[in-house]
């Protein structure tokens, strides 16, 4: 059995941008934390954002529009192997998945199988 084993959980995550529109060309969308930071270090995007906090009779249909939106995921039930690496667990192989450090085996629910090389048709697993 993987050692602290966590389930398959669902996740819901908030993204934020900042958007500036002119309809004709398109537009920005600058990703931001929760307070409305700008979250890049690129110069050209820093560049970009400046132009367009400074020009914004060029975005008529959006500028400086806060947006939040919500992005769904689902992280894989995952643990700790003998080898001490972290397994995440997918169906790899007929609802198995192997250590990709020692080559153990587990299902999704983290209890270690042996090699599927060893399984026969018939076999009750």
């Amino acid at each position: 059995m993987l050692k602290d084993f966590r389930p398959r959980e669902r996740k819901i995550e908030a993204q934020y941008e900042i958007l500036f529109y002119d309809s004709e060309s398109g537009g920005f969308a600058f990703q931001c934390d929760k307070d409305w930071n700008i979250k890049t270090t690129n110069e050209c995007a820093l560049k970009n954002y400046n132009y367009c906090m400074e020009h914004p009779e060029e975005f008529p249909y959006y500028w400086n529009e806060k947006n939040v939106w919500y992005h769904t995921y689902t992280e894989n039930a995952n643990g700790i192997c003998e080898c001490g690496n972290r397994v995440y667990l997918w169906d790899q192989y007929l609802g198995a998945c192997e250590c990709e450090k020692c080559g153990r085996w587990y299902n999704l629910f983290g209890q270690e199988l042996s090699n599927p090389e060893t399984w026969s048709e018939g076999d009750d697993w």
